[in-house]
């Protein structure tokens, strides 16, 4: 007997996102106003620190980089393995390995390191998800349930891995691991998940590049990125309040 596969309306996304009690996490006020207010609290600490102690504003990174190039063609080999191990086996927070990374190499080659390397273990993961969990998923979470979800991949296609990717506050690698238990097929997922981790990660990188050069550029692209959540979370707001609620 063949299962049930529920295909939901279009707007199947914005139901999801909009017909619920509370919105997701990441974009609750408290948690982006906080967001926002310990941002500019950290800047103003260290500008008045800076100041008061006459700080320079670049990081002295040359031994850092020192040591990098003594390790030769090795370094990013290994930098790119480890970095996808750690997406398979380590749920570490991605964005202090990608300033590194362009603490080390610069924004161009610290880029295109952190890419291979993550797009490298999502595959891992993906693979690794789908053989061991695909198959259980209905026993996970009931037939129909596993239906709904097929169905809302199938609607959404690769938006759902595009957007989840942009969001440099989640970590990349659990995204993988779901997407690997929904029945979206590879191909969009690798390229979804490639154009959706290359802005923040080149973001991130460029960012520890700055490090080494001016703190102020660091901190700016850090104004960047919250802003963009800020913004991302008004739009939000706005379009639930005007979602119509069910009964």
């Amino acid at each position: 007997m063949s299962e049930e596969i529920l295909v939901p309306h279009p707007d199947a996304m914005e139901t999801l996102a909009f017909d619920g009690d509370k919105p997701p996490l990441l974009l609750r006020k408290g948690v982006v106003i906080g967001l926002v207010v310990a941002f500019v609290a950290f800047v103003a600490a260290y500008i008045v620190i800076a100041q008061a102690f006459g700080l320079s504003n670049a990081i002295q990174a040359e031994p850092f980089k020192d040591w990098v190039e003594e390790q030769g063609p090795l370094g990013p080999i290994v930098f790119i393995v480890v970095l996808g191990l750690s997406v398979l086996i380590a749920p570490i927070p991605n964005v202090p390995i990608f300033i590194a990374a362009g603490l080390a190499w610069g924004p161009v080659l610290g880029t295109a390191y952190s890419m291979v390397g993550m797009m490298f273990g999502s595959v891992m993961a993906f693979y690794f998800s789908r053989i061991l969990g695909r198959r259980h998923l209905p026993r996970l979470i009931g037939p129909k349930a596993a239906a709904r979800l097929d169905g809302l991949t199938a609607a959404m296609g690769g938006k759902m891995v595009f957007w989840a990717r942009m969001i440099p506050v989640i970590n990349f690698d659990w995204i993988s691991f779901v997407a690997g238990l929904t029945s979206i097929r590879f191909i969009p997922f690798f390229w979804y998940s490639f154009l959706g981790m290359l802005l923040p990660t080149t973001i991130a990188v460029i960012a520890g590049d700055s490090l080494g050069k001016d703190v102020r550029v660091t901190l700016a692209l850090g104004g960047l990125w919250v802003a963009g959540i800020a913004i991302s979370a008004l739009v939000f707001w706005k379009r639930r309040n005007r979602f119509p609620k069910s009964a």
